[in-house]
């Protein structure tokens, strides 16, 4: 099965909130999305941060991490990284740095009946950390609750998968992506009743981490 790439790209010149990115810079990302599409054989899309417009993000495809490894090392991604060095921290500066990891499943999928999570004017971008030991309880959980979350976000699909490469050995990653009409609809969720039963997933979370993402417009 394919694997979801999920990159996090700090920029060098921060965005206002309502910015549009520079017409260099999205030259730039469509150079790049042809070279990550040609490579990959499969489509790539880019969101911006909402509570931190200078953060940008490739969500994309590929047939396995080691595909996607090879590409790295290629000279094509070597141009690119050259490319983008006055645009994003590709080194680490003032805790800045861009990251990149994989899900083990395909986010790309659309649920049946259901609107692609991707086509939401806003996608909650929620990472949950996960003690080992806790997982298959939090598995068990969370397809427990699920359908509340479905049900308040349709008619966009809900979406998400486990991070490959973990920073922590004695935890895990689930990464959940879903879609709201703004970020006071996802917030309102909180004040329904099925919140009361989806947040039961929280007793099995160590961390939590959430940021909302928009499409990168002109891209």
């Amino acid at each position: 099965m394919p694997v979801t790439e999920f990159a996090i790209l700090p920029l060098k010149h921060p965005l206002t909130e309502n910015s549009t990115s520079p017409p260099a810079l999205l030259q730039k990302l469509q150079i790049a999305r042809e070279v990550l599409e040609e490579a990959s054989k499969y489509k790539f899309y880019y969101f911006q941060q909402i509570e931190d417009p200078s953060t940008m993000y490739i969500i994309g495809k590929w047939d396995s991490p080691e595909a996607h490894y090879t590409f790295l090392a290629s000279p094509e991604n070597q141009k690119l990284l050259e490319l983008f060095k006055e645009d994003i921290y590709i080194e680490e500066t003032n805790g800045k740095i861009m990251q990149m990891w994989h899900l083990d499943d395909d986010v790309f999928a659309v649920p049946s009946g259901a609107e692609w999570v991707f086509t939401a004017p806003v996608i909650s971008c929620n990472r949950h950390f996960v003690l080992k030991e806790n997982k298959p309880s939090f598995i068990e959980k969370f397809n427990e609750v699920r359908g509340l979350l479905e049900k308040y976000t349709k008619p966009y699909g809900v979406v998400g998968g486990w991070r490959i490469e973990t920073e922590d050995e004695e935890k895990e990653e689930w990464v959940l992506f879903s879609g709201f009409e703004s970020v006071d609809h996802h917030m309102e969720f909180a004040k329904t009743d099925g919140f009361v039963k989806y947040r039961e997933i929280v007793g099995f979370v160590s961390a939590f981490e959430l940021k909302h993402l928009r499409a990168v417009v002109g891209l």
